[in-house]
Formats: structure tokens, sequence, C-alpha cells
């Protein structure tokens, strides 16, 4: 092999080696970046969800979310029970996500629907509005 030839080999095997760097620092910023971004629009969204609360204070009332069939009236009823789906789906939606570190990072919200929302969720004409996946994780994990 002669130097010219060594040089070459070693500049193509050099050029390589940094691509393949460059690459992976790609991949590592846009995961990191996309990490971002999906926490902002949990955030937004369960921002949205808050003021709707505030808004509407009864949808977020223990006391009457716990007996939500008996304590609204009929239009109340159908509020709550939108207000609370839009909740579970918004719960789901970061399960569905399967990101261990979003579900360490919103776990208290989970569990703060949860025991708002619980009763609505375990009732059997609510069940079927659910994959099987995201019940046991419910049964599981927010007990």
């Amino acid at each position: 092999m002669t130097s010219i030839e060594f040089w070459s080999l070693l500049v193509d095997s050099l050029s390589t080696i940094l691509a393949a760097i460059a690459v992976l620092l790609y991949v590592f910023i846009w995961q990191q970046d996309r990490s971002s971004s999906t926490y902002d629009v949990f955030d937004n969204l369960y921002l949205d969800i808050l003021k709707t609360g505030i808004e509407h204070p009864h949808l977020r009332n223990s006391q009457l979310s716990s007996n939500y069939k008996e304590a609204y009236d009929l239009n109340e009823k159908i509020q709550y029970e939108s207000y609370a789906f839009i909740c579970w789906n918004f719960v789901e939606t970061i399960f569905d996500r399967g990101d261990e570190t979003l579900l360490i990072t919103w776990i208290g919200v989970l569990e703060t629907e949860n025991k708002l929302h619980r009763p609505w969720f375990d009732d059997a004409e609510n069940q079927v509005k659910f994959k099987e996946s995201f019940k046991s994780f419910v049964a599981e994990k927010l007990k």
C-alpha cells in the first residue's frame, strides 16, 4: 500500500465515522426536541381541561362526581359525562405514548383525574370506550 492510498483510506474512514457520529447526534437531538414538544402539547391540553373546570366548577367537584348520576340534573349530568370522558381520554393519550418518562412526569395528574372521575370510568357503559390494555393500567396503577 502506498502512502497516498493509506492517507486516502484513512480520510475515507474518518469521514464515515464522523458521518455516523453526526447521524447519532441528530437522532439524539431530535428525540430530545420531540419529548419537549410532547410535554408542551400535553401541558396545553391539560390547561384547557382545567380552564373548563374553572368555568364550570361543578365538573371538578369530587362530592358531585363521586355520585354523578344522582348529583347532577339532566343537563349538568350530560355536561359532566362529556367532561369526564375528555379527562379520561387525556389520561389514555399519555398512557398510549408508551413513554415511561412522560408517565412519571404526569402521574400526579393521572392520579388526580382518577380520583375525581373514577366512578364515571368504572361505570359499565363507559368501559366499552377504552381498550383493555388501558383498563388494566388503570386497575393496576391508578387504584
